[in-house]
């Protein structure tokens, strides 16, 4: 969610697209409907671009210096504003605000991590220093995959309540890291290898054929999982390479505009901001406009559209507080004040 000094036009358009399905998910109204078009792939296609525009470092000192200026610190700077902010709006009540700033250092997965990505960004990226210093395509792959074997068996298997806090979250969202770092190493690797290969065969009949993969394997999923009860643990992976795919593609095709490529750039921004945000909206809309807004809820289409609309009000919105703080507050995400 950084920004890099050099944009990469449809890196932007891809991250504009992943932070609107941010937005959209945590609306009250998304629906299932428009959920399993863009689930399989937004968080994921987010590490990947983190892994395209890694660019390795002299030294781990730097390294770690820069993701503390560019993750760590608008991690602490946002989540505990949004946190005291809700003390002040009282959008939901009763909230203890002393446990959430305790839980929010933390970090267990449901536990006030509003902000987990950002930290779970964070936490992937010192061992992916090391992983990239291996200068080895297969071994990173293989290993990475490995991970991902031990984290599923891990959340398969481990008890539920043999930690303090029940479940299997670990602090610092640990247990997310084999997840984050395949698709970091695959979005490096991307960049490095395969990316001119991969434009060679982007055409449209490619375009069509990733698309049309995407949506069989989203109902494939779905109707497994509806007859069986199972889930393939391996099914989701494919799903979200071929939904990075294709998006990878649409991106490419797509022309930018200064708005999408101002959102686009400022991702991590909209990320910590939105909560909020949307929390004023959807009080203001089930206490003036109750009829209209809950009819819409009950009905998908409805609901989807109103959906979408929002998350367009909030990306625009949005541009205010991120001009702010580019202009005049750049140290909160990591970045040098414009001369």
């Amino acid at each position: 969610m950084s920004s890099t000094n050099k944009r990469i036009t449809w890196v932007d358009i891809g991250k504009y697209i992943c932070i609107m399905c941010v937005m959209m998910v945590h609306l009250e109204s998304s629906t299932d409907f428009l959920e399993q078009f863009y689930l399989p792939f937004f968080l994921t296609m987010f590490f990947f671009l983190a892994g395209y525009v890694y660019r390795q470092p002299d030294s781990f000192k730097t390294h770690i210096i820069k993701k503390i200026k560019g993750l760590l610190v608008p991690w602490f700077i946002f989540s505990n504003l949004n946190i005291l902010l809700s003390a002040v709006i009282s959008l939901k009540g009763n909230r203890n605000i002393t446990s959430e700033l305790i839980w929010n250092l933390i970090q267990i997965r449901g536990r006030s991590d509003g902000l987990w990505f950002i930290a779970a960004l964070f936490v992937t990226f010192i061992p992916f220093y090391f992983f990239m210093k291996l200068d080895n395509k297969k071994v990173a792959i293989v290993v990475s995959v490995l991970l991902v074997a031990v984290r599923e068996a891990y959340l398969s298997l481990f008890p539920t309540d043999i930690l303090p806090w029940g479940g299997r979250s670990l602090p610092w969202h640990i247990e997310y890291i084999p997840y984050a770092m395949i698709w970091m190493v695959l979005g490096y690797y991307f960049k490095n290898e395969w990316e001119a290969e991969f434009d060679k065969h982007d055409s449209l009949v490619f375009k069509v054929a990733s698309g049309a993969l995407y949506l069989i394997l989203i109902f494939a999923s779905g109707a497994i999982e509806k007859n069986t009860g199972y889930t393939l643990h391996v099914l989701p992976y494919i799903t979200s390479v071929v939904g990075i795919v294709f998006v990878i593609s649409i991106c490419k095709l797509l022309k930018t505009n200064k708005y999408v490529s101002y959102v686009g750039a400022n991702t991590l921004i909209y990320f910590a901001l939105h909560g909020k945000l949307y929390a004023v909206i959807e009080k203001v809309l089930n206490s003036k406009f109750t009829g209209f807004y809950h009819t819409c809820l009950n009905n998908v289409l409805y609901s989807s559209v109103l959906c979408i609309a929002f998350a367009l009000l909030l990306s625009v919105l949005l541009i205010v507080p991120a001009y702010v703080i580019n202009r005049w507050l750049p140290w909160m995400v990591g970045r040098t004040k414009k001369r």
